[in-house]
């Protein structure tokens, strides 16, 4: 299942729009700095990984600071690499309005920040926006009949996550006839709490009505949940989550996992490191923008295919 790969803004209509002048000439031998929300998280290290080679390849410098899934350590991250006079910013996942200190550095410094993940907010640039709720949840819901149990395992620090959870418990209000447990997750050890949490939520629900589904806000924290289902021998239970990570992939081809669905970070991350050089041309008239990346929702009826177009 595939959309537009830029719902807001087109790559063409950014690539049209845009002009480099010879002081941000494609070979400059820029420096950027890239805060990573987890070094944990197998997405994100995907993403960082594209960013990372795509600098490197224009000649450019890169350094990277892992912030543990923790804001206060991204702004403190943004401070370093504001220190360091990098010419860009870039900061994955964080929820941009909670990262206003950093921000403001980056801001006083005149270095753009642009976000993968976080949302718009004063002091962001760019923003790629990965949460892509709706078409996994609409699955789910058809999936269990718009009834049942339902265990969300979430994580509000991180804006995907939230825009997720906050989606999931759209359709909840929206179906009375489910009966729905959310549950935070720790990061790092995500997949370590979801199992915890999973376990638990089996025992306190022994006697609830079915069906079961369990959504998940990434692909890491589904692999623990279903961890905890196979402890517990539940081949009855529905799991839905997010990345299509490689794990995640094989476990919709072998069964326990019903659905991920991958948002095309690889292009999101490309686009973000080749803006930054007319980002910086623009100056202070560069308009802040945001974009969508394409996703694909796999489940068993196209894992094979998808598979076979994604080795990696």
């Amino acid at each position: 299942m595939q959309v537009n790969r830029f719902q807001k803004f087109s790559a063409a209509a950014l690539v049209a729009a845009s002009f480099i002048p010879a002081a941000f000439a494609a070979d400059d031998k820029l420096t950027i700095g890239i805060v990573t929300f987890s070094t944990s998280d197998v997405d994100t290290n995907q993403m960082v990984d594209t960013m990372t080679k795509g600098a490197q390849s224009k000649g450019w410098t890169v350094e990277t600071l892992n912030a543990n899934g923790d804001p206060s350590q991204a702004i403190t991250s943004i401070k370093q690499l504001v220190t360091k006079k990098v010419n860009a910013i870039i900061v994955t996942v964080f929820d941009s309005t909670g990262l206003a200190a950093g921000l403001q550095a980056a801001a006083d410094a005149k270095i753009p920040v642009l976000s993968a993940g976080g949302g718009m907010a004063d002091g962001i640039a760019l923003s790629a926006s990965t949460g892509a709720a709706p078409p996994l949840l609409e699955l789910m819901l058809k999936d269990i009949g718009n009834t049942g149990t339902v265990l969300d395992l979430t994580y509000h620090p991180g804006i995907p996550c939230r825009e997720r959870a906050d989606a999931f418990d759209a359709a909840v209000k929206a179906n009375p006839a489910l009966k729905a447990t959310s549950h935070e997750i720790s990061i790092p050890g995500a997949a370590e709490s979801s199992q915890a949490a999973t376990s638990a939520w089996l025992a306190a629900n022994a006697d609830a009505k079915g069906p079961f589904a369990i959504f998940n806000c990434y692909d890491d924290n589904a692999m623990g949940a279903i961890a905890a289902l196979k402890q517990n021998g539940r081949g009855d239970v529905k799991v839905y989550s997010f990345n299509a990570t490689a794990p995640a992939v094989q476990a919709v081809k072998d069964g326990t996992m019903t659905a991920t669905l991958g948002v095309d970070l690889t292009s999101a991350g490309k686009m973000l490191v080749d803006q930054i050089p007319d980002i910086l041309s623009a100056g202070d008239k560069w308009q802040p923008k945001s974009f969508v990346p394409g996703y694909t929702l796999v489940t068993k009826d196209n894992v094979d295919q998808f598979m076979k177009d994604n080795p990696q």
